[in-house]
């Protein structure tokens, strides 16, 4: 026989999107309840990204995604202090910018059109020659035909975050258990009552289901949608110790390689892009397509030590649109999809969360992320 445990509300992974919904419950008065199917919480996506934020570098035009995107970046200034406040750990916001090079033409053109349409909604966008990039960064390649400067690019530490959203729920008060990879939804009547767990019944009328990739994989009820509807990119990644440890400054990406320094001397290097399912390996070629582009961008970084290499599966939809909002199943909500913008959007998503749970009015329209929007294959997946 379940034993039975009552709870305000349950909150189903532990990466960042997970950590930040729940704090931001909790700081709305709830009781909370977190699972997480790894040993500890934030050992997925959150740990093998690299910490960018950067809305600009990432999009091609202007939309809702990019907006809320924006919005998010926005926040993290004060999400920083607080939780630095909170916990004592620096997440090492970083505000130098980002660099975007051109090696061809074709992307010196594709510069053009990026600053083009950023600087006509306001935003900043540098164009640099190459001379002038050097400039701002010595040790850039003598080939790149041209550059952009996004100053309000910026970077975090993703592992320090991670570690400052564990340390900000366990003093909270958020009751966390791991090892939770059998999770099954009780709904009855078309609303959430709870889920089983760990061999136990857990009563709650709100349920989150904030389980990155795996959250159509563990039970679909869970998502209420078609398990395809959000599958894994797998992603390979590594590091280089730099000597000098302030060898770069800024964030550096091409369409090869970012490059992304921490102030501890470390430069994070990524990441490819694999569409092949749950597999998680570190290749050789992988490794070496990071490599080519790395020297490519910055021909002194060849010379550097090799330290680590790790990969990670990030959260596609498939419209390519953050999943965010409540189900067909009163109660049951989502907050998946983040894809290659997890980090980016946790505040913005757990804010917006938060509002939806306790019916307040969002700051930014949730309407375009909401799960209701895939409705014509939620219907014939639960008909």
């Amino acid at each position: 026989m379940l034993s039975h445990h009552t709870t305000d509300c349950i909150v189903i992974g532990g990466g960042v999107i997970g950590l930040a919904v729940a704090r931001a419950l909790r700081r709305d008065g709830l009781r909370v309840t977190l699972f997480e199917r790894n040993t500890q919480p934030g050992g997925e996506a959150s740990w093998a990204a690299a910490g960018m934020l950067a809305p600009q570098a990432e999009a091609d035009a202007p939309g809702v995604l990019f907006s809320l995107c924006a919005a998010s970046r926005a926040l993290y200034p004060a999400f920083a202090d607080e939780l630095r406040a909170e916990t004592g750990i620096d997440i090492e916001l970083r505000t130098e910018g980002t660099l975007l090079l051109a090696f061809t033409d074709e992307e010196v053109q594709h510069l053009v059109e990026k600053r083009a349409w950023q600087t006509g909604a306001g935003l900043r966008a540098e164009p640099l020659t190459p001379f002038e990039a050097r400039e701002r960064e010595p040790r850039l390649s003598e080939t790149i035909r041209g550059a952009l400067h996004l100053p309000d690019d910026w970077q975090v530490d993703n592992r320090r975050l991670t570690q400052a959203l564990v340390a900000s729920t366990f003093r909270a008060g958020v009751d966390i258990h791991c090892d939770a990879g059998d999770i099954q939804p009780i709904i009855e009547k078309g609303r959430i009552r709870g889920v089983t767990a760990l061999g136990k019944t857990w009563h709650a009328p709100l349920v989150v289901n904030a389980a990155g990739s795996w959250a159509a994989r563990m039970s679909p009820e869970l998502l209420r949608l078609p398990p395809a509807s959000v599958r894994p990119i797998h992603g390979q990644m590594l590091s280089l110790h730099m000597q000098p440890p302030d060898l770069l400054r800024h964030v550096v990406r091409s369409a090869r390689a970012y490059l992304v320094p921490r102030r501890d001397g470390r430069l994070i290097v990524g990441a490819t892009v694999e569409d092949v399912g749950f597999t998680k390996q570190v290749t050789a070629g992988g490794v070496a397509r990071l490599l080519a582009g790395t020297i490519e961008a910055v021909p002194l970084l060849a010379d550097m030590p090799l330290g680590e290499t790790w990969n990670g599966l990030r959260p596609l939809a498939e419209d390519d649109l953050p999943i965010l909002g409540e189900t067909d199943v009163t109660g049951l909500f989502c907050a998946t999809g983040h894809y290659r913008n997890g980090i980016l959007l946790t505040p913005i998503t757990a804010t917006l969360m938060a509002d939806l749970v306790a019916n307040r009015t969002p700051s930014l329209d949730p309407l375009p992320f909401s799960p209701l929007r895939f409705s014509k294959d939620m219907n014939q997946a639960h008909s």
